[in-house]
């Protein structure tokens, strides 16, 4: 154990969880300690950690009496020691429900960095924005620079003007699209040579990456951009360092046929670890050949929002919770509108949408989703947009007046 966890990375995945639970702003160098939080906000830490670690009651019950991280990370340690068998749980986003625990044994970590290291070889630093208790950030943010031999430097995900002074030729960045878009807005010249991006939790805009690495931009920003495809109950599955071409699968993955629970139709394309059985991607897939595929859509419905994942059907059946709500719709904003949700909403009759009652249904849905899933505009109608043939239609929030934005 001593040699995958140290109390120091122990440390930084706890604070993580803390940044993550809301102990402090995501722009603080660091989160409240232990000792400064409410009782019931570090029982609330205290699970999470116990169940990133797989942590038993004893270690649990000696948590409650530590006032700091270091203190953490020590009675963490030893209890590691005493197990058997080592594992970690990374947790979908939970932006619509209960998060989704996967379970990753070092075994499937160590495998995943051996496919990994190759692709990085000759990078000097990696300057990551990525939370490390998610599993890109784990992996790539934690464990990667250890394999690599190279330091690893974390920074608030925002490119502000400290961000780009810490940047040195030779660096590795791990972002996520809108940390991206924001970087290329910035227009900054300033940027050292021989950077290299990566980016993950979502499919990257090809323009975006294109006008990062020079290709459709007179000065480029970025020498390289790798993407990399991956799911929390996978970790990374493929890369690709063109952002047309297909994703190659990683080496610790082997494409395999499995067959749907319930159907009588033929094999499908999934992939499947060396000891492990074969389980279907999170996307409709296109196979070029045994280690190359083009990803299509996701079966989920899911929309990336903040390097999120989200559910607009789902945040819409929660919306219609509120007592106010006869009906509405939840989609992701255009790119002219922005990068967040928005719902149009039918109210029920004797309500208007006053600021009164806007502002009672945020606070109600800040119980119920958490940030990323909140609509950042709401716009207001009488009945739900449609299309001439009857199909649910999009909405320009311009044109309906929308006042009620986050």
């Amino acid at each position: 154990m001593s040699d995958f966890f140290s109390e120091s990375v122990i440390e930084r995945i706890m604070q993580s969880l803390a940044f993550a639970l809301g102990q402090s702003s995501f722009l603080a160098t660091n989160p409240l300690a232990p000792g400064q939080m409410l009782q019931e906000k570090k029982r609330k830490l205290i699970a999470a950690v116990s169940t990133f670690f797989g942590l038993e009651a004893p270690a649990t019950q000696m948590l409650l009496s530590k006032d700091t991280y270091a203190e953490w990370a020590f009675v963490v340690a030893q209890a590691l020691r005493e197990q058997e068998t080592i594992c970690v749980t990374f947790h979908t986003s939970g932006s619509t429900g209960t998060p989704r625990p996967y379970v990753f044994t070092i075994r499937d970590i160590e495998a995943e960095l051996h496919s990994l290291a190759p692709h990085f070889a000759g990078r000097r630093r990696i300057i990551s924005v990525m939370p490390v208790h998610h599993v890109f950030g784990f992996v790539f943010a934690l464990m990667l620079p250890r394999c690599l031999g190279i330091p690893s430097i974390h920074k608030p995900p925002l490119p502000t003007a400290d961000f780009f002074a810490t940047l040195e030729s030779g660096d590795l960045v791990l972002a996520f699209p809108i940390f991206w878009k924001s970087f290329l807005n910035m227009n900054r010249s300033d940027v050292p040579p021989n950077v290299h991006g990566v980016s993950s939790a979502a499919p990257c805009p090809p323009e975006i990456i294109e006008r990062l690495t020079g290709e459709t931009y007179q000065r480029p920003l970025l020498g390289r951009m790798t993407e990399i495809y991956g799911a929390t109950e996978f970790g990374a599955i493929g890369i690709r360092t063109a952002c047309h071409g297909p994703y190659t699968l990683l080496d610790h993955w082997d494409r395999a046929p499995f067959h749907l629970p319930g159907t009588e139709g033929g094999a499908h394309w999934g992939i499947r670890r060396v000891y492990g059985p074969a389980e279907p991607l999170p996307d409709d897939t296109i196979w070029e050949d045994e280690r190359h595929f083009m990803t299509l859509r996701r079966k989920d419905h899911a929309v990336q929002v903040g390097g999120f994942n989200v559910y607009p059907l789902q945040v819409a059946e929660t919306l219609k919770e509120f007592h106010a709500v006869q009906d509405c719709a939840v989609r992701l904003m255009r790119p002219d509108e922005g990068s967040r949700l928005k719902a149009y909403v039918v109210l029920k009759r004797n309500f208007s949408p006053t600021p009164q009652l806007v502002g009672e249904m945020r606070q109600w849905l800040a119980t119920r989703l958490s940030p990323p899933a909140i609509p950042k505009s709401f716009c207001f109608g009488e009945g739900l947009p449609y299309t001439p043939s009857g199909k649910a239609a999009d909405w320009n929030i311009s044109e309906h007046a929308d006042k009620h934005r986050a």
